[in-house]
């Protein structure tokens, strides 16, 4: 299958069991509203393979949403949290097993993306992080998701002082399953989608569940606090004044 208009590209193995859907943005996959919206639509038409493998370029996952979506003013702030919050809920929900495959950039909401997965596998030398700080604001997504993965103290230092890691250091922090040579990182999400694929179902959903919950819970109870705090910068000059300077260096 062809990528989107929105550079979304679906495809299904033979047996039905696994999907693989990637991100085709060139050249940082950098999301757009429409990605984004398109991204939830093809999780969610994938619902009855058994593992949905998640991937963006070999330079890039994804660098984020677009900063023009960050125009600190109402409409646009709220349309970027609505569609992100819609693909975040879609892939703590959706029954397949959720594997990323993290090489490159992972930043921002790619990060976000990332941590709603149930496993994720990067190349050792990927660079992983939430810089939103840098264009005075944060990530609504990682506030509510990042404590549980990699806990709170951790969580705040990422957030609070826009660190970018390595993939090395992301597995340390427990934030993926594992990261390895990106020579072998295309090998070793084969490897580990065919043996969640051939697991049984019932099983393998029910211990689904039991994990997600706390991601799940992380969604309901403090992502809506997030996002009411993010929507008060749309009056914040500060926000305005990053958005232009950064304009102004692409």
């Amino acid at each position: 299958m062809s990528p989107s208009p929105a550079g979304i590209r679906l495809d299904r193995s033979r047996d039905g069991a696994r999907a693989d859907l990637r991100i085709a943005i060139p050249p940082a996959n950098v999301l757009s509203l429409a990605a984004l919206a398109e991204l939830a639509r093809a999780v969610e038409s994938a619902k009855d393979a058994r593992v949905l493998v998640l991937s963006g370029l070999p330079k890039a996952f994804s660098a984020g949403v677009d900063v023009a979506d960050h125009v600190p003013e109402p409409e646009p702030i709220r349309r970027m949290l609505s569609a992100m919050r819609e693909l975040l809920e879609t892939l703590v929900s959706t029954p397949p097993i959720t594997l990323a495959s993290v090489s490159g950039a992972c930043l921002g909401g790619g990060a976000e993306i990332v941590a709603a997965c149930d496993l994720a596998v990067c190349s050792d030398d990927a660079r992983i992080g939430f810089p939103e700080i840098t264009l005075a604001c944060f990530p609504p997504g990682g506030i509510a998701l990042l404590p549980a993965l990699i806990g709170e103290a951790r969580a705040a230092e990422w957030i609070l002082a826009g660190r970018v890691v390595s993939g090395s250091e992301a597995e340390r922090a427990g934030f993926v399953s594992r990261a390895v040579p990106s020579a072998r990182l295309e090998e070793e999400i084969d490897r580990l989608a065919a043996r969640l694929a051939g697991h049984a179902r019932g099983g393998l959903g029910a211990a689904r569940d039991l994990l997600r919950a706390r991601r799940r819970e992380a969604l309901a109870t403090r992502l809506s606090a997030a996002e009411e705090a993010y929507r008060g910068l749309a009056s914040d000059g500060d926000l305005a004044k990053a958005v232009r300077d950064f304009g102004r260096r692409k």
